[in-house]
């Protein structure tokens, strides 16, 4: 039998042009079979050439596919060459790393917010489309209003983890469940609970989670580590589409190793709370303009005059080219991490994230901000009371330490200390002791390197009506310090709630008289009317002027005869009260609790020794202070 290449050669032999079948008759049938074989054997070696193809059915042994090589310069071409190469070389379609959709792994750090928390895991499950797999994990730090089985019965969680470490960078993981036939309630690839059973901080918390990533995904540079990790805070509300417009920031450029969101007032969501945020190491301060010498500050003034709209409003669309991004939705690559460390975990909350991204910066990484990746929070100055200013007054003198040279660090390290020493001689001697407190305490605890939890809890709040009861036993008189306009609205109401409280209790024959001491114009009122410490049954009003010796000769009847009491709202005050105790701090928000402290000449004397002790201690250490180079704690 003859093949089919065989047969096909013997057609385009015998009928080529200017030659018939039968012209040679006298070669006979040796001169026809030789070249009919010969011409077989060239045919099915062009096919194997052309195919790639090494199956035996056309050759006894495999052969290996050709590879086109280019001839050195100056090299005859064979014909062969021209003729086949485009023929020879396939196209390979080879999978790029920036096409591949990433696996993301999601943070969540949560700490008696169920209800809240429970709103953005809701938010993640739309999230999923943006990427190949989309993991969550919920760090909950030792909550105490049942919030882990809360999560895990709603959204039936496919295990929970239990941590019993103190530190977050040496975690101790106990699987307590797994669930191996159901999937979770918010179609997301896995959902894993951790419960600390310390309150670690939003510091610890994203550890733990960094840990656990590490510990059941893989380490930065494991085949099988996530590609990005998304840390969350547990009171945002989170749009449908951030995740992408996150993702697709990050895959622009591999050099970029933070990508963070646009923040929005979550009240007001025609306000940009955070976009650009900028480090000026002269100064160890951060905002949202650079600084003159920055190398953003050109770049940055031009992309301002070109996004103002025509009502000179902000038009918010791009990346932008930062130094830090929040963490209330940050996405990190993860080999990134592994270059740079997880977060310092002496800061336990605020400035935590600043100092990473800083730190990313310091190896070379971008770190920009998605201003299409809006994310509604919380602006985080309405959430600052003394305990929280407590941990930025410490850490932002550790962060100053790691971004600059000696000079520079000394120079920015002393201008936040001599603004500490400041903001606490303001507060011994306007009655607001407790934050007194707070800042020289946190001076100490950064001098000394010591990190962590505030040691001292809030004060206990008491009944409003049962504090001036036992406060004026002897001497009835209380007076009201407010320095705004907003203090003095304030006070009314609250002089109007409490004279209504004792009726009540049949309280009245301990009705209290009332001064208001008010700073020049605020008792001016803001509409047309009588002002509210005007009229019948209204309060004695003392007005002073904001010089300093105005101020003591507007409390000169009181050094004579103190009151038997003073209130301060909002823990806003600027009159320097000498005698008087105490001092009832009430907020507007809950006008019937106060907190107590107890002041005077002699309490205020205590407090200005240990100011000129920490003074000294801090000049001596702000001169003296040497740049960090390395992260106390694991690092990777």
């Amino acid at each position: 039998m003859v093949s089919t290449g065989c047969c096909f050669a013997v057609t385009i032999g015998m009928m080529r042009p200017g030659r018939s079948a039968d012209s040679s008759p006298s070669r006979g049938w040796w001169g026809c079979c030789v070249p009919v074989f010969v011409r077989g054997r060239l045919w099915r070696s062009t096919r194997r050439r052309l195919s790639g193809c090494t199956n035996k059915r056309y050759s006894r042994r495999a052969m290996p596919r050709p590879v086109r090589t280019d001839p050195p310069p100056g090299a005859p071409v064979r014909e062969t060459q021209t003729q086949h190469a485009p023929l020879i070389r396939q196209p390979v379609e080879v999978e790029s790393p920036v096409s591949r959709l990433p696996v993301v792994v999601a943070i969540v750090v949560t700490w008696n917010r169920r209800e809240m928390v429970a709103r953005v895991l809701e938010a993640l499950g739309p999230q999923r489309r943006s990427c190949a797999e989309l993991h969550v994990v919920v760090i909950d730090n030792a909550s105490t209003d049942g919030t882990a089985d809360h999560l895990c019965e709603r959204f039936q969680a496919d295990r929970t983890v239990t941590n019993d470490a103190e530190r977050a960078l040496e975690p101790v993981f106990e699987t307590a469940t797994e669930r191996e036939s159901r999937k979770n309630a918010l179609g997301v690839a896995s959902l894993t609970i951790v419960r600390n059973t310390h309150n670690l901080g939003g510091c610890g918390g994203f550890n733990t989670g960094f840990m656990f990533v590490e510990h059941h995904f893989g380490a930065p540079g494991e085949p099988a580590a996530p590609d990005f990790v998304w840390l969350l805070d547990d009171d945002i509300d989170l749009p449908g589409g951030a995740l992408s417009h996150l993702l697709a920031a990050a895959r622009d450029d591999p050099a970029i190793g933070l990508v963070g969101s646009r923040t929005v007032d979550l009240d007001d969501r025609r306000t940009t709370i955070e976009s650009t945020i900028f480090y000026d190491s002269s100064t160890g301060r951060m905002g949202p303009d650079p600084a003159d010498e920055h190398p953003l500050a050109k770049a940055h003034a031009q992309w301002l005059d070109e996004t103002t709209d025509s009502t000179g409003r902000r038009v918010y669309s791009g990346v932008r080219e930062v130094d830090v991004v929040s963490a209330c939705s940050l996405l990190a690559r993860w080999s990134g991490v592994g270059a740079v460390g997880y977060w310092d975990d002496r800061f336990f909350i605020y400035c935590d994230d600043a100092d990473w991204c800083l730190r990313f910066k310091a190896t070379g990484q971008r770190v920009v901000c998605a201003l299409d990746a809006v994310v509604y929070h919380t602006p985080w100055i309405h959430k600052l009371t003394p305990e929280r200013n407590y941990y930025v007054n410490r850490n932002l003198p550790w962060m100053i330490r790691r971004t600059g040279q000696r000079r520079a660090v000394r120079r920015a390290t002393l201008r936040w200390y001599v603004g500490l020493m400041r903001e606490a001689r303001s507060a011994i001697l306007n009655r607001r002791l407790r934050e007194a407190d707070l800042i020289l305490r946190a001076l100490e605890d950064s001098i000394r390197g010591r990190g962590g939890k505030l040691g001292v809890g809030p004060r206990d709040e008491r009944d409003v009506v049962d504090a001036l009861v036992n406060a004026t036993a002897k001497n009835r008189h209380v007076l009201l310090l407010c320095p705004t306009h907003d203090s003095i609205l304030t006070a009314e109401r609250f002089r109007s709630e409490v004279q209504c409280a004792l009726r009540r209790r049949r309280l009245t024959r301990e009705a209290p008289s009332w001064t208001v001491v008010a700073g020049e114009g605020t008792i001016v009122p803001a509409h047309a009317g009588e002002s509210p410490t005007r009229g019948a049954n209204r309060s004695e009003v003392v007005e002073y002027r904001r010089e300093r010796m105005d101020k003591l000769r507007a409390q000169w009847r009181w050094l004579r005869s103190p009151p038997g009491a003073c209130v301060v709202f909002d823990r806003a005050n600027d009159f320097p009260l000498l005698r008087g105790s105490p001092t009832l701090h009430v907020g507007r928000d809950s006008i019937l609790r106060c907190t107590v402290e107890r002041d005077g000449l002699r309490v205020k004397a205590g407090f200005a020794l240990r100011w000129l002790w920490t003074g000294v201690r801090a000049l001596v250490h702000g001169m003296l202070v040497r740049p960090e180079l390395s992260v106390p704690g694991r690092q990777r």
